[in-house]
């Protein structure tokens, strides 16, 4: 009896989980479709949407990685030749183009021209030129002498990496737009980083296959010649759904003008503590990837196997996948700090065990899984605090600095061009891609003490990437009390322009009823207060200077004007409430 009973215990259990999932894609893609859910602002088809044009962006990411200034990249170091070193100063040229040029880009997003928004405009017009620039280096001739093919990639790799930023980094700043609600944004970066994580999961499966069609396999340039160009085509047509099927929803007044100057948003930026945690942190994610930037080098000189591989990678793209889909009940279990505290000790930890079995492929496999699913926790939180840090800006200073906070990350760039130097140092410590030779990797005796060594940098990153957090004190409690009065000082900068009850959503959109009624009653009574305030000082005013006055008909001739200016100072005095506002919201 008590086993039938524990039975039909488990059966409900397991009908409730099914119940559930199904609810929940009926909330999805029935109720929430065309209208988001309550106290949300994205419908279901816009998460969707942003989501495909995710694919296309990940499509063309998966390229770029195949034109990487790495060792591990087989056509730019193997196929073309160039040692460790060569491709590390490439990059130091490359991270020198990229800082000098950050203050056009920063000036560029802030300064937007359109309707269009910030992010949604530039993913538009950069797509195609990132195709074509990524797919031209896959068209270089190997034969051309050393010093020629050098010039000629890094000053190509350049131009296209500059644009290929610019543009990726404006799909990531469309998630920050697209909801001023920091749950709602994390949840559909989730969403969204789930469904497009299938393009590199694609791409590690299929073109290790599409190789064994070529004689040299990945080593044979003309593999990079046919799926470059297919894939970042592919990239761009899913591109255009983010584009036409997306809203930027900024909390700002209807008359809002983005006018953002450079040294004006560096000093407010510099003084915003939670961007530079953000960027300190980033200063040291090079180190992180030291495990797993190895893994290509294992499926090339060690299991020399095209199936095992893409067996392989499949599995370990379930890493991303699973750290990206615990990533927001994480977050809404522990908060967003702890998150990303957490996440970075998991990369630390597992480092650690690779330090220990440098040469257990088995080991190496676990850790690198680990650290990809640690990493993936990330690609979640980060932008979700990003875009509070952002909010958070706004609220101290009056500004969007969606640009112009990109330039700290400048002095990161300029510590880059140091680090970078640190893992090819390693590599050809060991003799590895030193005259371009990468044969060494066929034995163990060279690759255990170079993998351990890598494990120890990994491991060190980790915990660095980690320290910073401990001094983010910008809890979801904490900003949702900045939108709340974000949208308060836009709706009283509203109702000083005369457009009182109107959106203060940069899209146009409507908030509820109930909202909006809320803050047109608290924006009026901020209003009012500070019309009463400036009226009552005023009255002093005059009275102190009538009080001067030695004759009655003084005291009238007096007295005329500072009525006068009472009547008009109620006005002033409620201009100058929104001008206040404006003051903040600037």
């Amino acid at each position: 009896m008590e086993e039938e009973t524990k039975k039909q215990g488990a059966g409900a259990k397991i009908k409730g989980f099914i119940m559930g999932i199904l609810g929940a894609v009926k909330r999805f893609f029935v109720d929430n479709w065309k209208k988001p859910a309550e106290g949300n602002y994205v419908s279901s088809r816009e998460v969707v949407c942003y989501s495909a044009g995710g694919i296309g962006v990940q499509f063309i990411a998966a390229m770029a990685g195949y034109v990487t200034l790495s060792a591990s990249c087989l056509l730019i170091g193997s196929i073309y030749g160039i040692p460790p070193t060569t491709l590390a100063y490439m990059t130091i040229a490359n991270s020198l183009v990229m800082l000098v040029l950050q203050p056009l880009k920063a000036w560029l997003i802030d300064n937007t021209p359109g309707k269009q928004g910030k992010a949604r405009s530039w993913l538009l017009w950069l797509s195609v030129p990132s195709a074509v620039l990524m797919s031209a280096l896959a068209f270089m001739d190997p034969s051309w002498k050393q010093t020629t093919i050098v010039i000629v990639i890094t000053v190509l790799y350049v131009i296209m990496n500059w644009i290929y930023q610019f543009y990726y980094s404006q799909y990531t700043l469309l998630a920050y737009l697209i909801s001023p609600n920091s749950q709602e944004r994390a949840n559909i970066i989730t969403i969204s980083s789930l469904v497009y994580s299938i393009a590199p999961t694609i791409t590690g499966f299929i073109v290790p296959l599409i190789a064994e069609a070529f004689p040299g396999g990945q080593l044979d340039i003309n593999l990079y010649r046919v799926i470059i160009p297919v894939f970042c085509g592919i990239g761009v047509l899913l591109t255009l759904i983010a584009y036409f099927g997306t809203k930027e929803r900024v909390i700002v007044p209807r008359e809002y003008k983005a006018k953002v100057k450079f040294w004006d948003g560096m000093k407010k930026c510099a003084k915003n503590k939670y961007l530079w945690i953000l960027n300190i942190t980033i200063w040291f994610q090079f180190g992180r990837i030291a495990v797993t930037g190895v893994i290509t080098w294992v499926y090339i000189y060690i299991l020399q196997n095209a199936a095992i591989q893409s067996v392989v990678t499949l599995i370990m793209g379930t890493a991303s996948g699973i750290g990206m889909f615990i990533a927001p009940f994480i977050i809404k279990a522990i908060g967003k700090r702890n998150t990303a505290i957490a996440s970075n000790m998991v990369v630390a930890i597992s480092s650690v065990v690779l330090i220990i079995f440098p040469d257990n492929l088995p080991v190496l496999f676990i850790t690198s899984y680990l650290v990809y699913m640690g990493i993936a926790v990330q690609i979640i939180s980060q932008p979700a605090m990003n875009a509070d840090a952002l909010d958070y800006q706004q609220y101290k200073t009056g500004d969007r600095f969606e640009g112009v906070s990109g330039n700290l990350g400048m002095i990161g760039q300029a510590i880059a061009m140091g680090t970078g130097l640190l893992i090819p140092f390693i590599q050809e410590l060991f003799g590895v891609g030193v005259g371009g030779d990468y044969e060494m990797l066929y034995d163990p005796a060279v690759r255990a003490p170079m993998f351990r060594t890598l494990a120890i940098v990994a491991a060190v990153c980790g915990l660095l990437c980690a320290a910073p957090f401990f001094f983010w004190d910008l809890s979801e409690k904490k900003h949702k009390a900045i939108i709340d009065e974000l949208k308060l000082r836009a709706e009283a900068q509203n109702i000083a322009d005369g457009h009182g009850g109107e959106s203060v959503l940069s899209s146009g959109e409507e908030l509820s009823a109930e909202e909006t009624a809320r803050l047109e009653e608290e924006a009026m009574q901020q209003l009012g207060t500070s019309v009463n305030a400036s009226a009552a000082a005023e009255e002093a005013v005059a009275a102190q200077e009538c009080g001067t006055c030695d004759s009655k008909s003084a005291e009238e001739s007096c007295a005329a004007p500072g009525e006068e200016e009472n009547s008009g100072g109620g006005e002033d005095g409620g201009e100058s409430s929104g001008s206040a506002d404006d003051g903040e919201m600037k």
